[in-house]
Order: C-alpha cells, then sequence, then structure tokens
C-alpha cells in the first residue's frame, strides 16, 4: 500500500482516484495479487499515511 501511495505522488495523475482507477488497478493487479477496490483503499490509506 504505501508504495502504490508514494508512486502516485511521483505518477503525474492529477488524483489518486484517478491513478488508482486507471494505472494501479489496469496494469499492476499481477504485481499486487491482493489489490482491494478503490473505497477500501481509501480505508487502508488512513493507517498508511501515519507511517509515512
Amino acid at each position: 500500500m504505501m508504495t502504490i501511495v508514494i508512486a502516485s505522488h511521483k505518477s503525474g495523475y492529477r488524483d489518486f482516484k484517478t491513478y488508482y482507477i486507471h494505472f494501479v488497478y489496469r496494469y499492476l493487479t499481477n504485481k499486487f495479487p491482493g489489490l482491494v477496490s478503490y473505497t477500501r483503499t481509501l480505508k487502508l490509506m488512513q493507517g498508511v499515511l501515519v507511517l509515512l
């Protein structure tokens, strides 16, 4: 999760939702087999942002 959040800042996408739906969910599902929906990702990000 932290990798996806950090990469989103470098991606050039305007917002995280667009990045997640159009890039992560489309191209990185094989790299992250336990990928969850965007809504679930938002809930999980609350814990990740504390660590960052």
